[in-house]
């Protein structure tokens, strides 16, 4: 990621840059896209076999983005956007022996706030801050208990409903259609529990706009 990261702002500093709309001009882009989303540092241990620990780490499930955001033309060539973006996040795990389908759930209302650079007509990158709060969370399970599985579900308590990400990206535009690629980066922990490991969410998301007033 490190080194995408350079790669884009060597090219940012190579190339002049354009502006894609006039500037002082507003533009609101409807939008609508994917998540493949994870919860990094929230590893589980089980007991397998009544001895030693199995470790199972996160792993990335796929979930939908929608909103709508603004951009203002501040100059040539930079913008500034802010969104409100409705974003379900989370993780999964694989089964064990006594436990499958287990998924954790984050209904987030995210706001971007982001700056970005036209380095060519309709091509920008991308870079800001992002607050989200997670106005539903849960984690889900199907668990073996003696003979018999049952479903259950918590409330999702131990984890934080705010935090702080950085999001990057890039996006592009055909005429008014808007694609847009970015990776959410978890600045915040979202771990409520003293002495465990930080987590952080993690998301690439992968969306598609319809600029108005453009």
């Amino acid at each position: 990621m490190k080194k995408v990261l350079l790669s884009l702002a060597m090219l940012a500093a190579s190339l002049h840059g354009f502006a894609q709309h006039e500037v002082g001009s507003l533009t609101f882009i409807p939008k609508l896209g994917i998540n493949l989303a994870t919860v990094q540092g929230d590893d589980v241990y089980y007991m397998k076999d009544g001895k030693g620990d199995l470790l199972l780490k996160p792993k990335s499930r796929i979930g939908v983005v929608a909103g709508i955001e603004g951009e203002y033309q501040l100059s040539n060539p930079l913008a500034l956007s802010v969104g409100v973006l409705y974003s379900l996040q989370g993780m999964k795990y694989d089964d064990i022996d006594y436990q499958k389908n287990y998924t954790g759930t984050f209904h987030n209302v995210n706001v971007p706030v982001l700056l970005n650079f036209y380095v060519l007509k309709g091509l920008a990158l991308k870079a800001g801050l992002q607050a989200g709060y997670a106005i539903n969370k849960k984690e889900s399970y199907d668990q073996l208990i003696g003979n018999t599985w049952g479903s259950y579900s918590t409330s999702g308590s131990i984890y934080q409903a705010f935090d702080l990400s950085v999001p990057v990206g890039v996006s592009y535009d055909f005429n008014k259609l808007r694609v847009d690629l970015r990776y959410n980066y978890g600045l915040t922990s979202i771990s409520k529990l003293d002495g465990l490991a930080a987590m952080h969410h993690r998301v690439i998301q992968l969306s598609l706009g319809y600029c108005l007033g453009k």
